[in-house]
């Protein structure tokens, strides 16, 4: 079976090299363990483009996410050892850590924090710059998840948040005799584990390291000319900090799921011969992520999204903003299949790791450029559906095709979609007024505006080498937005999320500048729009209408409602048809839906709604 199996995965190479090349990545380094032993290991590409080397198992990788694990495994050692507990408050350990809500400061605990269950608000495009520099000290971590908004009461919801790592490797500082997160990491997990090319640190000296890149709009790859400073020592550390290789990761996969086997066979927290401990806490869901149509688990555990197939996979990830509907794996399954995944992503860096425990199995693909779609993804559910052999493949190539293809497509949108809600004909106060520092609460974050080559410009964090032209867009406000070719120039992870570009100034009483809002963070303001409703607004817009002789604003507030309550609904929740009788396909049944929807849905004249029928 092993034998068949390998051949199978061997014939799937030209069908990743050909995913590699739609995606615009510059390589790949992928693993297969299955059954406890590595089967599988390719490179495809380049790890330098420039150098020409194809990249192999023993290629180092900024990790990005896949960092969480080792950071929940660091705790879980703690716990073992009676540092702390799971259900210990955080502010018990870390007198810092004083947030502004009283249940959150009183109650949260490290669980909280890495199930992403906390409830704050994630803010995660603040804490790096241009190239992936830190842009705020480690220090400056628990002053600003102190700060952090509440979207929804503590282990109320699920919200991937970066910051609750943050506070996880503050802990593991705290509680480690003087040592630092990455020097605990090493002393606890890569030695023991014989880890030898995992590291936290950019200074090492070991060779083979993949250069990192960022694809641009033509799917060619631009060589960074910095690296991140994703590391020991710098904010974020125990979110993204760790950097590592495929043959070092197939061994802490096979570690951590030898221990999670032992352990659960004989309900015990600890294993012989293996460092690992209290793996069915790590491997456990304690967040519900989103409801599947099938009713199978999809929850969020301790550095890991936990997922019973056949599902969905890839929400962590970049590709459902990329394609219509994502590719359901595992389909024609006859019994659930408990899959632990994650995934990873920065601005040089696409990742991809899923975890079967009843077949000790272990799927890795490791990426060195930010393509144009999540390419490890795609090549990780092409080998997973391999791995089980999946009844019903999807097919990746096309998925690749038309998420690359939608990607690029965003960021000419971002100008033309605010060019569509511009209000003409507004004019700005004299440029002067707009320059300044402006810092957020607790002075951590700053942003500058100057006056140059008469146009405002801004730039982040006094990061003086990258300032952004502005141009004004209406009254008060300005934009600064990018191609996704200058966005690569510069380095900076791609959002293209509209409202990120908007700089809205303020006044102060005496109608000087006095402030400004930046919409940076798309989970914040969603939630804050569902959460803060405004009658009044309506009852305005109302007396408006009436005034102008428009037609009834009452029926634009119910479709606004309708929305809100539906986006509210599907947050956590997905629908299926009911299949008619006579055999019906689910994919017939999706457009019967589909064109039910369209055909319903037509605009209805107002004499409909006085009079109906």
């Amino acid at each position: 079976m092993t034998e068949l199996l390998q051949a199978r995965l061997r014939a799937l190479s030209p069908t990743i090299s050909e995913i590699v090349k739609l995606s615009g990545a510059p390589g790949a380094s992928i693993g297969i363990l299955h059954h406890g032993e590595v089967i599988h290991t390719e490179g495809f590409g380049f790890c330098n483009i420039e150098k020409r080397l194809v990249p192999d198992q023993d290629t180092i990788y900024y990790l990005a996410s896949l960092s969480k694990s080792f950071t929940a495994t660091m705790i879980a050692m703690l716990v073992e050892r009676g540092k702390l507990g799971w259900d210990t408050p955080v502010s018990t350990i870390l007198p810092r850590f004083q947030h502004w809500d009283e249940t959150v400061q009183r109650k949260a605990s490290v669980v909280d924090f890495l199930a992403h269950r906390s409830g704050l608000a994630p803010k995660n495009h603040i804490w790096s710059t241009e190239y992936g520099q830190a842009a705020m000290s480690r220090e400056d971590a628990v002053p600003m998840v102190n700060t952090l908004e509440k979207l929804f009461e503590l282990g109320g919801g699920f919200q991937y948040n970066n910051w609750g790592y943050a506070i996880a490797d503050e802990l593991i500082t705290a509680l480690s005799d003087g040592l630092s997160w990455g020097n605990t990491l090493e002393n606890n997990i890569f030695e023991p584990l014989g880890l030898s090319r995992t590291i936290t640190s950019n200074s090492t000296g070991l060779d083979n390291g993949a250069e990192p890149y960022q694809a641009l709009s033509n799917g060619t790859s631009h060589h960074l000319d910095r690296r991140p400073s994703f590391e020991d020592g710098q904010i974020m550390q125990g979110a993204v900090g760790v950097q590592s290789c495929v043959r070092d990761l197939l061994t802490y996969y096979d570690a951590l799921l030898a221990a999670f086997t032992d352990q659960t066979q004989h309900n015990t927290t600890s294993s012989v011969d293996n460092p690992l401990v209290q793996v069915p806490i790590l491997f456990q869901g304690h967040a519900k992520m989103f409801e599947l149509p099938s009713g199978n688990e999809n929850s969020y555990a301790l550095g890991w999204a936990r997922t019973e197939l056949p599902a969905p996979m890839g929400s962590i990830g970049l590709n459902p903003t990329y394609v219509p509907e994502m590719p359901i794996i595992g389909k024609g399954l006859k019994e659930p299949k408990l899959c632990i995944w994650h995934q990873g992503s920065n601005m040089c860096s696409l990742h991809f790791v899923a975890l079967l425990p009843d077949t000790h199995t272990a799927v890795l693909v490791l990426s060195n450029g930010l393509a144009n779609n999540d390419v490890s993804e795609w090549i990780g559910e092409l080998l997973l559906e391999t791995v089980i052999d999946s009844p019903e493949k999807n097919d990746y190539l096309e998925l690749a095709k038309v998420s690359a293809k939608n990607s690029t497509a965003r960021w000419p949108k971002i100008k033309a979609d605010l060019d569509k809600e511009r209000i003409p004909g507004t004019s700005p106060l004299p440029l002067a007024s707009y320059v300044g520092q402006f810092y957020n609460k607790n002075k951590v974050l700053m942003i500058e505006i100057r006056h140059e080559d008469k146009q405002l410009q801004i730039c982040f964090q006094g990061k003086h080498e990258f300032w952004y032209p502005m141009e004004h867009y209406e009254n008060d406000v300005f934009t600064w937005v990018l191609t996704r070719d200058e966005n690569v120039q510069r380095g900076r992870f791609p959002i293209t999320w509209r409202a990120f570009y908007k700089i809205r100034f303020q006044r102060s009483d005496d109608g000087r500048i006095d402030r400004l809002v930046w919409k940076h963070d798309g989970a914040f303001w969603w939630r804050k729009l569902l959460s803060h409703w405004n009658n009044r607004r309506w009852a305005a817009m109302m007396d408006l209408a009436a005034r102008l002789g428009r037609d009834c604003v009452g029926r634009k507030l119910s479709q606004v409602e309708f929305v809100a309550v539906m986006a509210t609904l599907f947050r956590d929740w997905r629908v299926s048809p009911v299949l008619a009788d006579g055999g019906e396909t689910p994919e017939a049944a999706r457009k019967r839906v589909l064109n039910q929807i369209e055909t319903d849905s037509a605009s209805v004249l107002l004499i409909h709604m006085l009079h109906p029928r």
